[in-house]
């Protein structure tokens, strides 16, 4: 179950349509949009961690730990 609702997840007021789905939908709709937040999260770490890689090995640590990575 999603942690927000989807007018929590929705800045702006939600579009006719989308208010119009049943609670449940709703509930779906937020769980997906959530899910695909923390997707989003994970591959930016991921890229950022593949970004030490240009590095010289020894600055890896301290920027890797500097960047909370």
């Amino acid at each position: 179950m999603a942690e927000h609702t989807l007018a929590e997840l929705i800045s702006d007021e939600l579009p006719p349509g989308i208010a119009a789905l049943s609670p449940e939908h709703q509930a779906e709709l937020a769980q997906a949009i959530e899910d695909a937040g923390w997707r989003q999260i994970g591959e930016l770490r991921e890229a950022a961690s593949g970004m030490l890689d240009v590095l010289p090995r020894l600055l890896r640590g301290p920027v890797k730990k500097a960047a909370g990575l």
